[in-house]
């Protein structure tokens, strides 16, 4: 397997703080969408998604993302091996590739209880993102955001998530409890 950074490290700690609560419950459904090589996955599955009939479900393209310098230096269908690998113990995670607009075509409302977006950066993916994340969110339930300060000094801010992650709050503002707004986005779904 190649050695590839572990970007899932820095977001360890909001992981711990904000989904603990949720450790060996039966029944929870987790989505990530994009996944790299698979380091958040473990960790959901082996400190969270223990209980009966809990699962995730990965969706990523493993082709990485053009606007990203460092992805166009990487082989993805090596990428998506290591994450075949890493995960080829885990019964209860299943995995999409196929990009996020696709699968959000195919999926029933309300019916995750953590959304972990990770995917394209651009602003309008992530905006996409978010809300397609929010039409299949129990009430309730949890949607996270990585790398909200990813980009911040590209002159073009729509190759970076945040502006796309501020439309989506603020179109959703009262909806939610912000949970965490520095590195990463953190919200709790209002209960309705």
């Amino acid at each position: 397997m190649t050695d590839y950074p572990n970007w899932f490290a820095s977001a360890e700690p909001n992981f711990v703080r904000f989904l603990s609560h949720y450790q060996g419950q039966p029944g929870l459904q987790f989505l990530q969408i994009g996944v790299f090589t698979g380091d958040a996955s473990v960790w959901l599955l082996s400190n969270i998604l223990t209980g009966d009939s809990s699962m995730l479900t990965d969706v990523d393209t493993w082709k990485g993302s053009p606007n990203e310098d460092i992805h166009m230096q990487m082989d993805f269908e090596d990428v998506m091996d290591t994450y075949v690998e890493k995960l080829r113990d885990y019964k209860n995670v299943i995995p999409f590739r196929k990009t996020s607009a696709d699968f959000f075509k195919i999926t029933e409302p309300q019916q995750f209880d953590f959304i972990y977006v990770d995917g394209d950066h651009t602003a309008a993916a992530t905006y996409a993102d978010a809300v397609g994340a929010w039409g299949c969110l129990k009430n309730g339930g949890i949607l996270a955001f990585d790398d909200y300060n990813w980009g911040n000094g590209l002159a073009d801010q729509s190759l970076a998530p945040k502006p796309g992650i501020d439309k989506f709050l603020a179109e959703h503002e009262g909806e939610y409890t912000l949970l965490v707004k520095e590195g990463q986005v953190w919200i709790k779904r209002a209960n309705i």
